[in-house]
C-alpha cells in the first residue's frame, strides 16, 4: 500500500503552527504594555480580576505556544520517519525485482542457475522492521476566565476609563490577527489528517481550545469595555464591585441571549451561586440536566454551591457534584473533558490517557498518604501501552509464535487472525477502563482535597461511594469499605499512623480491581471468539513497571517441561524449560487480587517504605516516555526473557 503520507501537507502543518508560535511570542510585549497602562489607575478588587485575567491570558498564549511548537516537532519527525519507511519499502522492492530477475534467469539454464544462486548469496533479502508511525496529537485548553467579584460590602473599585478602552483596541486587534492564525491552523490540520493518513493522528481538539483562547480574549476586551461605560456613567471612576458585579451581569445576558452557562462562567462562583439562588428556576434545570463535560470546574461549583445553599439533597446533584470534583482534577492537568471520547482511539485520546496518570503522580507528590494515586502513576504507563500496541498485536504474537510453548501456541494463533472488529472492542474496553478510573479516583481525592472527611460525606450522602454495583448489597459493601478507606487515610495523615494509611489505600485499590473494572473485565473474557485467548494473553505478557515485581505466570511459578536427550536410559538426561504460563486467568478477580496482593502492592509498599526519594522520582518521570518505553516494541526481549529459562538435568 505504501506510505500514506503528502510531504507538502506536512510541510504546509509545520509552517502554519511554527508562524502561530511566533505571532504568539511577538504579541506578548503589546499586550503588556497595554495591560500595565490600563492598570495605572485600576483599583480594587476589579482591578485585581483584571490583573488575573491578563495573568492568565499570558500563561495560556505560552502553553498554546508551546503546544504549536512541540506538534511542529512531531510533524517534523512523521516526516522524516515517513522517508525512512519509503526508503525501506523501495529497498524491498527493488529487491523483489533482482530476485525476480534471477529466477527468471534461473530458469534458463544450469550456467544461469549457478550464476544468479551466488548473486543472491550476496544480495540477502533487506530484513530492517516496518517502521512505526509516530502519534502526532497535542492537546490545548484555554483557562476559564472570572470576571465578577464577590459583590459583597461596600468595597470600590476605580479606573480612569480612557486607559482602560485604550487596551481595548489593542486587544481586539491583536485577537484578530491571533483569530487568523488559529484557522490557518486548523485548515492546514484538516488536510495534514485527510492526506497523511500512515501518521495516527489525535483529534482537532487543540484546534478548538486555541478558538476559545482568542473568545476568552475578547470576552475579556468586551468585559473592560462594559466597565470603562459603567465608569463614565459614575462620571467619578469610582463604583461599588456589587454594582459593576451588576452591570457585568446584565451586558452578559444581553449579549448572550440569556444562556445561564454563558452567565454563569465569568462569575465568581460565589457571585454565580447568589445569580442562581434569586433564580431558582434556572437552578433546577442545571441539577436535573448538568451541564456537558468540558464546562469549566467555576460554572460547576456555581451550581453545587447553589444547590447546597437551597438545602436540596446531595441525591438531587449528585451527577454536577461529581462533574465538578472531575473537571477540577482534569483542569489542573489540562485534560479536555470534552473530547474524551471512547470511540476515537487510543492515539487520539493519549492526551487525556497520559494527564490522568500525570493527575495521579500531583496527587502523590503532594502528599505521599495518596499511596494508591502512585502505584496508578506506576503501572499507568503499562496500560496505555497496551491500549496502543493493539493494533501490532497481530504481528507481534505470531513473530513470536516459533519461540513459544505448544500449549500456547492455539492461543497466538488465535489472537493473530483477529479482526479490525475484535480490535476496535478491546481497545474501547481498555479506554472505557482507564476513563472509570479516573472519573471514580479524581471525584473522592478533590472531594478530600476540598473539604477532608465533610467532602466524604457529602460524596456518601450523594451515592457516589456505592461504586459500579448494580446489586444493593455490593454496592452497600461498596460504600461502607470505601467510607472507612478515607477515615483511614485521614487518620493516618492527622496521627502518622502508617498503617492506617496503608490499609486506607489498599481499600482504595480494592475498589478500583472489584467494582469499577471487574465488570470490563468480565465482558472482554466473554468476547466470541477471543476474549478467553486475550485475557489469557494477557496474564502472559502483563507485568508492572514496579521495581521487584514479577508476571503472573512468574507469581504462580508456572509449568516444568523435562526435555529429555537420551530417553533409551532411565532418569532425564537433558534439561528441564521452565515456561511461566499462569494457571488463571487475568480477567478473573480471585486470581487478579490475589496477583495483585502477593507481589505488585507489596512490590510497591516496599519501595515506598525502604527509597521513598526513588518512589517520587519514579512517579515524576515523563508519562509519555515511559509510556514508549512499555510498548511491545521495546520490551520483546524482556517478554521472552520473563516467559521461559532452562535448568540443566542429569538423573
Amino acid at each position: 500500500m505504501g506510505v500514506q503520507f503528502d510531504d507538502g501537507a506536512a510541510q504546509g502543518l509545520v509552517t502554519a503552527a511554527s508562524h502561530a508560535d511566533r505571532v504568539l511570542a511577538e504579541q506578548g510585549a503589546g499586550r503588556r504594555s497595554s495591560a500595565e497602562s490600563a492598570s495605572q489607575e485600576f483599583r480594587g478588587a476589579y482591578a485585581r480580576l483584571f490583573q488575573q485575567a491578563c495573568a492568565t491570558e499570558a500563561q495560556d498564549r505560552a502553553r498554546l505556544a508551546s503546544v504549536l511548537d512541540d506538534l511542529a516537532r512531531q510533524v517534523r519527525l512523521a516526516t522524516q520517519l515517513a522517508a525512512e519507511e519509503r526508503a525501506r519499502l523501495a529497498d524491498v522492492a527493488a529487491w523483489d525485482a533482482r530476485e525476480a530477475d534471477r529466477a527468471e534467469r534461473r530458469d534458463d539454464d544450469a550456467v544461469q542457475w549457478i550464476a544468479s544462486g551466488v548473486e543472491g548469496l550476496f544480495d540477502p533479502r533487506p530484513t530492517a522492521p516496518p517502521v512505526q508511525p509516530p502519534t502526532v496529537a497535542v492537546a490545548f485548553s484555554p483557562t476559564q476566565r472570572t470576571r465578577t467579584s464577590t459583590g459583597s460590602g461596600s468595597a470600590t473599585s476605580s479606573a480612569d476609563p480612557t486607559d482602560l478602552r485604550s487596551f481595548v483596541t489593542h486587544a481586539r486587534a491583536a485577537d484578530t490577527a491571533l483569530r487568523a492564525e488559529v484557522d490557518r491552523v486548523g485548515t492546514a490540520w484538516s488536510r495534514f489528517v485527510a492526506s497523511c493518513s500512515w501518521v495516527p493522528t489525535g483529534g482537532p481538539g487543540f484546534v478548538d481550545g486555541a478558538r476559545r483562547l482568542v473568545d476568552e480574549n475578547d470576552a475579556d476586551a468586551g468585559w473592560i469595555e462594559h466597565v470603562a461605560g459603567a465608569f463614565e456613567q459614575a462620571g467619578n471612576g469610582t463604583l461599588t464591585d456589587r454594582v459593576l458585579d451588576l452591570v457585568v451581569a446584565a451586558a452578559a445576558l444581553s449579549a448572550e441571549g440569556v444562556d445561564p452557562l454563558e452567565v454563569l462562567s465569568h462569575m465568581d462562583p460565589e457571585v454565580g451561586a447568589a445569580w442562581l439562588a434569586a433564580n431558582p428556576d434556572v437552578l433546577d434545570r442545571l441539577v436535573a440536566d448538568p451541564p456537558a463535560w468540558g464546562t469549566s470546574s467555576t460554572v460547576l461549583s456555581a451550581i453545587v454551591g447553589a444547590a447546597r445553599a437551597a438545602d436540596l439533597p446531595p441525591t438531587r446533584y449528585a451527577d454536577v457534584l461529581q462533574r465538578m470534583y472531575v473537571t477540577r482534577a482534569a483542569e489542573k492537568v489540562g485534560i479536555d473533558m470534552a473530547t474524551w471520547q471512547l470511540d476515537r482511539g487510543a492515539p487520539a485520546l493519549m492526551p487525556q490517557v497520559a494527564g490522568s496518570y500525570e493527575y495521579y503522580a500531583s496527587l502523590y507528590l503532594d502528599d505521599p498518604a495518596f499511596t494508591w494515586a502512585g502505584m496508578a502513576n506506576m503501572v499507568g504507563p503499562d496500560f496505555a501501552a497496551g491500549f496502543l500496541d493493539l493494533h501490532s498485536f497481530r504481528d507481534h504474537i505470531q513473530t513470536a509464535r516459533p519461540l513459544a510453548p505448544p500449549s500456547i501456541r492455539p492461543l497466538i494463533d488465535q489472537l493473530a487472525g483477529m479482526g479490525d472488529d475484535e480490535i476496535a472492542f478491546y481497545e474501547r474496553t481498555f479506554l472505557g477502563m482507564q476513563k472509570d478510573i479516573f472519573l471514580d479516583a479524581s471525584t473522592m481525592h478533590e472531594a478530600y482535597l476540598d473539604g477532608g472527611m465533610t467532602s466524604i460525606d457529602e460524596l456518601r450522602a450523594a451515592g457516589l461511594l456505592r461504586g459500579a454495583n448494580d446489586d444493593p448489597v455490593d454496592a452497600a459493601l461498596s460504600e461502607r469499605q470505601t467510607y472507612s478507606a478515607w477515615q483511614d487515610i485521614d487518620a493516618g495523615r492527622r496521627t502518622g499512623d502508617q498503617d492506617r494509611i496503608a490499609q486506607g489505600n489498599e481499600t482504595l485499590l480494592l475498589r478500583e480491581q472489584r467494582d469499577t473494572i471487574q465488570g470490563a473485565y468480565q465482558q472482554m473474557h466473554d468476547r466470541e471468539p477471543t476474549g478467553e485467548a486475550l485475557t489469557t494473553m494477557l496474564g502472559i505478557v502483563g507485568d508492572a513497571s514496579i521495581p521487584g515485581t514479577k508476571t503472573l505466570g512468574q507469581f504462580e511459578g508456572g509449568i516444568d517441561v523435562p526435555v529429555d536427550v537420551n530417553p533409551f536410559s532411565p532418569g532425564t538426561q537433558g534439561w528441564v524449560d521452565h515456561w511461566y504460563i499462569p494457571q488463571g486467568n487475568i480477567s478473573e478477580f480471585d486470581t487478579r487480587w490475589d496477583y495483585i496482593e502477593g507481589d505488585t502492592l507489596p512490590a510497591w509498599q516496599q519501595l515506598v517504605q525502604d527509597d521513598p526519594d526513588r518512589a517520587r522520582e519514579l512517579v515524576g518521570g515523563s508519562v509519555p516516555d515511559r509510556i514508549q518505553q512499555r510498548r511491545l516494541d521495546n520490551r520483546i526481549p524482556e517478554l521472552l526473557d520473563n516467559l521461559h529459562d532452562s535448568e540443566l538435568a542429569w538423573h
